[in-house]
């Protein structure tokens, strides 16, 4: 429309000029070199001069509306591009809902051909990629999703979590801290953090992370946090014996006696280093509170153990009958009481314990085999042998095992966390149980 009205104005303004030209006959000489010359009259120069000009103006609107119909096209295509990728988006959802991860890979692949920054394309090969198993081409999904949004923490902390079940923990922890450092405080960054730094081995940094999650909890921490925080305080009890920090390392260690009581870690840790010490007895009298405090029977194998390794059998035998006098009910001090006498060849004495132990706790395995054993020593081979028969023949044994109960790992070695769920101070006494034990008969 508007290059009609041009050429309608152009004809108007060179009839005029023309009228004009008729009435004036004036002319202008123009040289183009010293030879060559021609003369153009006023209108004529006027007229070519509205010519040119009006030229150039069309010319310049044709060139803007080829510009702008080309711009026009271009968007319709990228619009037109951008609708079939999100198509192809919704119809690999769709596969992927339904277990097609390979289609849904491919209809992925061609939808970012068209936009390499597409967010929900670029969340969705992630999750595709974690269910094909192919853990690297997930961590490029969301490392291009990271540098497009910094800002979204929840990318962030996927990429962690998938490091993290790649083993790579040292990435992992880089991104974590990288979200602690942008938000200041953030719970879920110290949790992640701190379970890292345990996975690693690394206590000291895990108890710095747990401590702010209490502070920020506040009263609101529940029982696990707690638990867990006690576990620390141990372990950094613990590396400072390891530093030779033997002053600070005991203070800490009896303020976690007197604050968790039930913690046996940090009773057996702490009648280590005093006997380290040369402090024996009152390791011993460490180990007895114990005891008293949490009835743990893992703090008698340790009681049992000092008397052993020092040749005190005395002081053992001595903490046995005081803990008998307050505690007589307890089956557990008989069998080991009876299991030190048997171990000091004091049969009839370990006898008579373990019979009434079987008297508190007559099916358990392990005292079925210490009164085999028992009664074997004396010569009375019926007997220990109907013992061994309701103990369904199992070897002959004076470990006692131990299991946590936590996770159901078995060993014979106590230690203060366990190797297999990494839970402190869930190892206890195995004694074995039978649900439908039945008395054995004499062959």
């Amino acid at each position: 429309m508007a290059v009609r009205f041009l050429f309608l104005l152009f004809a108007i303004v060179l009839a005029a000029f023309g009228y004009i030209s008729l009435l004036n006959g004036q002319h202008v000489s123009f040289f183009l070199s010293n030879t060559r010359q021609f003369d153009l009259t006023v209108s004529e120069l006027v007229i070519l001069a509205f010519a040119l000009g009006a030229s150039m103006v069309v010319l310049g609107t044709m060139v803007k509306d080829v510009t702008e119909a080309s711009r026009g096209w271009k968007e319709r295509r990228k619009r037109q591009q951008r609708e079939a990728a999100r198509e192809r988006v919704s119809k690999a959802s769709g596969l992927f809902r339904r277990g097609m991860l390979d289609e849904a890979a491919k209809e992925l692949a061609r939808s970012l051909s068209v936009d390499s920054d597409d967010h929900e394309a670029l969340d969705l090969l992630a999750s595709v990629e974690i269910e094909r198993k192919n853990p690297l081409e997930a961590a490029k999904a969301l490392t291009r999703l990271r540098r497009n949004d910094p800002t979204d923490l929840s990318v962030q902390f996927r990429l962690a979590d998938l490091y993290r079940s790649m083993n790579d923990s040292d990435t992992a922890l880089a991104l974590l801290k990288a979200i602690e450092s942008f938000e200041g405080e953030n719970p879920r960054a110290w949790v992640a953090i701190r379970d890292l730094h345990i996975q690693k081995g690394e206590m000291l940094p895990a108890y710095e992370a747990h401590k702010k999650v209490v502070r920020f909890r506040g009263k609101e921490i529940g029982p696990a946090d707690q638990s867990l925080m006690t576990a620390l305080r141990y372990e950094k009890a613990t590396f400072r014996m390891t530093e030779g920090r033997n002053d600070d390392a005991e203070r800490r260690l009896r303020e976690l006696v007197k604050e968790q009581p039930l913690f046996v870690p940090a009773w057996v840790s702490l009648a280590e280093l005093m006997q380290g010490r040369g402090k024996t007895a009152e390791a011993m009298e460490l180990l007895t509170q114990g005891f008293k405090a949490s009835r743990n029977p893992v703090l008698l194998i340790k009681i049992e153990d000092l008397g052993v390794e020092t040749e005190q059998p005395q002081p053992v035998m001595r903490i046995y009958t005081e803990l008998l006098q307050q505690f007589p009910d307890d089956a557990d001090l008989h069998l080991f009481m009876g299991k030190f006498y048997l171990r000091l060849e004091m049969n009839d004495e370990g006898l008579e314990q373990l019979l009434k132990a079987e008297s508190l706790e007559p099916e358990r395995e392990s005292l079925l085999i210490l009164l085999a054993e028992a009664y074997r020593r004396r010569g009375r081979f019926e007997s220990a042998s109907q013992y061994f028969q309701r103990a369904f023949g199992y070897k002959r044994r004076f470990l006692i095992p131990l299991r946590c109960v936590t996770c159901g790992k078995a060993t014979i070695k106590w230690s203060p966390r366990c190797p297999a769920c990494g839970s402190w101070s869930t190892f206890d006494i195995d004694h074995g149980h039978k649900d439908y034990a039945t008395p054995a008969t004499a062959r």
